[in-house]
């Protein structure tokens, strides 16, 4: 619980960062800032707030005693969202962060309403956040990786299609490598290399997963699940 109290507080922070700097009428003048703040419901740490702050309810309502109110289905839910999506996205995010020219994910304009510090918090500790949350959250390993592949897969189109369709309504892009791309054979070789480096990293987790929890216990279902 303590990894998912620190990242909601840092990105709380974060937030009430960005919402006074938007009350600053110079700062939202600039129509680069505009549009970037009109797609935050775009960005990939918007699906990590969400995550985390199931997981911080889940275990506070746990360590409270308060136990029976989260439901089997609620830890399903939470187990599968974050082995398909939290953890995979916060790993890509982290080394596209950490790979990519800044100005192909977060151009220098952003600035004037994010400093450095800011999107540092955002792009790179989300990942030790991950980390925490894989290393104290016990799951079955699957014994197949089908049905977990397929909600990937699923997630992966349905925001393509997402951004796709609001490019063509509004002709924004929410990350630059996208506007660069986009209308040559490289926008569907980026999307071909983000999605298999988002699989290897899926399939990566469950051997630090095995690793952390035990495979031998694993596999005798010695590990009490949440």
């Amino acid at each position: 619980m303590l990894g998912q109290a620190v990242i909601l507080s840092l990105h709380t922070g974060n937030s009430l960062v960005m919402f006074f700097s938007m009350k600053d009428q110079s700062i939202m003048q600039d129509l680069e800032i505009r549009k970037m703040t009109s797609l935050q419901s775009m960005y990939l740490t918007a699906f990590q707030m969400s995550y985390f702050s199931l997981a911080f309810t889940c275990d506070l309502l746990t360590i409270t005693g308060r136990e029976h109110l989260v439901s089997k289905n609620i830890r399903r839910f939470r187990q599968t969202f974050f082995s398909t999506l939290i953890f995979t996205v916060a790993a890509v995010s982290s080394l596209a962060a950490k790979s990519l020219n800044r100005e192909l994910l977060f151009p220098e304009f952003i600035d004037k309403i994010f400093s450095f510090k800011s999107n540092f918090i955002m792009h790179f500790c989300i990942l030790p956040a991950a980390l925490w949350e894989l290393a104290f959250l016990p799951r079955p390993v699957p014994k197949s990786h089908r049905y977990n592949i397929g909600i990937l897969v699923l997630l992966c189109i349905v925001y393509t299609s997402v951004v796709l369709h609001t490019y063509s309504q509004r002709g924004l892009f929410p990350y630059p490598i996208f506007t660069m791309t986009y209308g040559t054979i490289y926008f569907p070789i980026f999307l071909a290399v983000v999605f298999l480096l988002g699989l290897a990293l899926y399939f990566a987790q469950w051997k630090l997963h095995s690793l952390i929890w035990g495979q031998e216990k694993l596999k005798n279902n010695k590990v009490k699940f949440s």
